[in-house]
């Protein structure tokens, strides 16, 4: 049992003593990042098969919808949903996702609703027939502009051959300080942005220009190559099984609370989102 307080103390209420024969654990000790979120989920199911468990989660998304953020971090999360359909199905585990119409716009309960294969109605468990498979929902979302960077950023560096991602890094880590960034984060901040440029030069072309800057308590990093080929939309979701399995954008979307891709114009461009409370949530921040 993943849910807020409120929610637990109606099912504890409900349950009355039974409620004790279930596991319950804070959001907080599931909901991070929208990586690290599906990363969390995904090691538990992986523990509990390797001893052979069948466990059932209920888990209740601990994701606003904010109209004054830069970026959509419900749909985002949305997106993960989605792949666990396809990531979560080998362990065999029942997963139900409790989301709240009150709390949600109707918009994105009906994304939500896509990305169910059944949901749980007065009539019980029901297949969805409005259910889409995790890879053509991905590939359906839109993939609009980005808006553009600020007219003057707090980076701006051009990256053009593997020898100069080394001043790139150091810029960004240099900025993640002055934004009071504490270490472990500024260094996630770095090696997300380290795996985009080098992707960006070895499967975009050069020159990869890397600009950051800051905006309501979130750090925004936009990498931008001169390739224009599109990155398909699965990219990064799926686990690296073996070494050889590319694992650049994978460790971007994990660091970054939120990884956006767009390709239009000649040119294709990766941003990603770090709020400094999601960041930080869960680090040993030094007093």
């Amino acid at each position: 049992m993943v849910v807020s307080t409120d929610t637990e103390a109606i099912i504890r209420d409900r349950l009355g003593p039974d409620a004790h024969d279930l596991q319950w654990a804070p959001v907080t000790a599931f909901y991070e990042r929208t990586g690290f979120t599906y990363s969390r989920f995904l090691r538990f199911l992986r523990e509990r098969h390797a001893r052979q468990e069948v466990v059932r989660i209920i888990a209740e998304p601990d994701v606003v919808t904010d109209p004054d953020s830069p970026v959509d971090r419900a749909a985002a999360y949305v997106n993960y949903e989605a792949m666990t359909n396809e990531v979560y199905a080998r362990y065999r585990c029942a997963i139900t996702c409790m989301w709240h119409g009150h709390r949600h716009s109707p918009e994105l309960i009906d994304q939500i609703r896509k990305v169910h294969p059944r949901e749980l109605s007065d009539l019980g468990v029901v297949d969805n027939p409005g259910y889409v498979p995790p890879g053509d929902y991905l590939s359906g979302r839109a993939q609009p502009p980005l808006a553009e960077p600020p007219p003057v950023t707090d980076v701006d560096i051009t990256v053009r051959r593997a020898e100069d991602v080394a001043s790139c890094r150091a810029a960004v880590a240099r900025w993640a300080t002055a934004q009071h960034f504490v270490p472990t984060a500024v260094g996630q901040v770095v090696a997300a942005t380290n795996e985009v440029v080098a992707n960006g030069l070895r499967h975009g072309r050069p020159p990869v220009r890397t600009r950051a800057w800051s905006q309501d308590a979130m750090l925004i990093v936009d990498v931008e190559d001169q390739g224009g080929r599109a990155i398909p939309a699965h990219v990064g979701y799926r686990p690296p099984v073996i070494p050889a399995d590319s694992a650049g954008l994978w460790l971007a979307r994990q660091l970054a609370d939120v990884l956006v891709t767009h390709t239009g114009d000649g040119r294709t461009t990766v941003r990603m989102y770090f709020p400094y409370a999601v960041t930080h949530r869960n680090l040993r921040i030094p007093t």
